[in-house]
């Protein structure tokens, strides 16, 4: 029996109420169509929706080519784990804890898989590392693929799927940072430091408290953009960049649950519409290198060589770029050559000043080097073992490459034993391989010694130094390492020998530090005593 109005008048207390409703006939109240109400339709969404879910769960749990893949439920299920590890600010050591538990292979989200082997690390990038497969993990697919459309103006090096289309690219650039470039860019280095050694000097008239970190960032983003364009055109951009750099690590936990939206066929087209609006969130490279630097610096007539002129020589090779593709590479080589120089000297110093003994025996090689810094060059500070050494320890303790950045898509292949189909999320987590106690003695403890002090019969003699790779390896190696590593030896090297310094807090990296896609909010707080100023 249907239930039907009563519009009878009611009475109460002697006042008469007309028409109020007494029974209600849903049936009758509710439009049909086709015979179908709005209450069925609701019941098959509904349905249609637990059906998915259930469904969902018994393939990724199931059914799925890396079902047996181990890692947490919700990362199996979901890629809540991900946004979860990213939002915390804590990737780095969350996944290497995961390995810790799991093993070397762990599942990160029902699309990605996380390794921590040399022989993964291998396949993944070195293609024709092993003669049994000659395939290439491309990053199409990947997140940093996907931000790339977005944010640059036009294809870069980093950005590149298509390694045709990577290698051209790289060719063109290369002329950047040969031997002969890096001499040519040494005295830009020696006048930025020397300027930062006389900006901490007046800043520590008496023995004070100075926090290095933005000294040390301002000098890199200098050095950079004095090398890209012949003069520090970008100094004032900086700040552009760290909100840049900042709004990209807020919004990872976002990225992570369209990373997996994009694994469901169909999904794509929709996803990449609906980021379209990201770049309004970002200071994007075209705000922070506009089109008018680029036109400025090529219009200008001098001799000073910089990374402009070398890449603009590619037309002897024959290689063209488009001015939105010189944008878009000049871009790159400003933002991640300072990010990661920058990072990496801040570990350095960081360690440093947590580590006196270490401290002193560094400026201890240099003075012995060295009767003042100005007699500092490129070439001999390149030879010092104790230098060298906290350098490359550094670069082990906190590789400033890891995170979302070395991503790749599975070709369908067997990785380390374990096979992964086509279109899978992979990486080889930098982090946990170079902190791993099978290939390093003491994996945790900063020894700079293990770096020249290493012969058989010593501590560090079983150590396999192959799987350090802080600038990654094969055809997708940094192609500016050398000037990274030119600069940061000439900037640590003029401070250490300048000054007394003394950690002025117990700050620690490993604890301290938020590490998401890449590190944020580090400082060196250091106690500084007087020094001579360069001149």
């Amino acid at each position: 029996m249907g239930l039907s109005f009563n519009t009878s008048p009611t009475v109460i207390e002697g006042v008469a109420i007309a028409h109020l409703p007494q029974r209600i006939n849903l049936s009758s109240a509710l439009p049909s169509y086709n015979g179908l109400t709005y209450s069925s339709i609701v019941v098959f969404i509904i349905g249609a929706l637990l059906s998915g879910l259930t469904y969902s769960v018994i393939y990724n749990l199931c059914l799925s080519p890396i079902a047996t893949v181990p890692g947490p439920l919700t990362a199996k299920l979901s890629p809540l784990w991900l946004m979860r590890a990213v939002r915390s600010q804590r990737l780095n050591h969350a996944i290497q804890r995961l390995h810790q538990k799991y093993g070397p292979v762990v599942r990160l989200s029902p699309n990605e898989v996380s390794f921590a082997t040399i022989e993964a690390q291998n396949a993944i990038h070195r293609p024709g590392a092993s003669a049994k497969q000659n395939v290439f993990f491309t990053k199409d697919g990947t997140l940093e693929a996907m931000m790339g459309k977005i944010i640059w103006p036009a294809t870069n090096l980093l950005t590149a799927t298509v390694p045709e289309e990577h290698s051209r690219l790289k060719r063109a650039l290369q002329s950047a940072f040969t031997d002969r470039a890096l001499h040519c860019q040494e005295p830009i280095q020696q006048r930025h430091t020397d300027h930062l050694v006389n900006q901490i000097a007046q800043a520590s008239h008496r023995d004070c408290v100075i926090n290095l970190t933005p000294h040390l960032s301002q000098t890199i983003w200098n050095i950079i953009s004095d090398l890209s364009f012949g003069e520090p055109l970008l100094k004032d951009q900086l700040g552009k960049f760290e909100r840049l750099k900042t709004a990209f690590c807020m919004a990872s936990p976002l990225l992570e649950a369209l990373q997996v939206l994009l694994a469901v066929p169909g999904a794509q087209t929709l996803v990449q519409a609906w980021v379209g609006i990201v770049p309004l969130l970002f200071w994007l490279p075209t705000n922070i290198l506009p089109s008018s630097t680029l036109r400025k610096r090529h219009e200008r007539q001098d001799k000073n060589e910089d990374f402009l002129t070398a890449i603009m020589r590619c037309r002897e090779l024959g290689i063209r770029l488009t001015d939105k593709e010189l944008q878009s590479n000049a871009s790159l080589l400003v933002m991640v050559g300072y990010d990661t120089t920058a990072t990496s000297l801040s570990a350095t110093m960081n360690l440093l000043l947590r580590h006196p003994k270490r401290l002193a025996e560094l400026k201890e090689e240099l003075q012995q080097h060295y009767p003042s810094a100005a007699d500092m060059d490129a070439t001999s500070l390149g030879q010092l073992p104790m230098l060298n050494g906290c350098i490359q320890e550094a670069l082990r303790l906190f590789p400033p490459a890891n995170g979302k950045g070395t991503n790749r898509t599975s070709p369908g292949v067997s990785i380390d034993g374990v096979y992964i189909p086509q279109g899978i999320n992979v990486s080889a987590d930098m982090y946990t391989i170079q902190r791993s106690s099978l290939y390093w003695t003491r994996p945790d403890d900063f020894c700079p010694e293990r770096w020249f002090n290493n012969g058989p019969g010593t501590e560090f003699a079983n150590d396999i130094r192959s799987s350090h790779c802080p600038f990654l390896l094969g055809p997708r190696m940094c192609i500016g390492r050398a000037v990274a590593l030119q600069s940061m030896r000439m900037v640590l090297a003029k401070i250490v020998h300048s000054f007394e310094l003394q950690a002025a807090e117990t700050y620690n990296w490993e604890t301290d530090v938020s590490s998401s896609y890449l590190w944020t909010g580090y400082r060196c707080m250091a106690r500084v005593a007087h020094g001579q100023t360069m001149h």
